[in-house]
């Protein structure tokens, strides 16, 4: 039975191990998704009229993250990023990229 108890406990540690750095990439991931898809729908609406599309491609892509979807124009954006998720199993279980969503707009002086 004490022959058991160590490798049982070896087994444990790394299982634990794993998952733990799994999870703590899936948290990264989604943190650095939500960070980029707010940058870049400010960006999106700082560059105005001129090129919205080409300032969020620019900086979801300067933030590791890729732009899916954006809404933009008129003083407003509403933006989709893409961010891929490191790991060993949440990636084989699906979880291969964490997408966030963000919405800026200009506010009018006195208005």
């Amino acid at each position: 039975m004490a022959t058991l108890a160590l490798p049982l406990l070896l087994w444990t540690a790394v299982v634990v191990a794993v998952a733990t750095v799994d999870v703590t990439g899936y948290l990264v991931a989604a943190s650095r998704a939500q960070a980029a898809a707010d940058a870049a729908a400010l960006a999106a609406v700082a560059d105005g009229a001129r090129a919205p599309h080409a300032a969020a491609t620019r900086v979801a892509a300067a933030a590791g993250a890729s732009l899916e979807r954006c809404d933009c124009g008129g003083g407003r954006a509403e933006v989709a990023v893409a961010v891929p998720v490191p790991g060993l199993v949440i990636p084989r279980l699906g979880a291969t990229r964490v997408v966030a969503t963000a919405r800026a707009g200009l506010v009018r002086p006195g208005g």
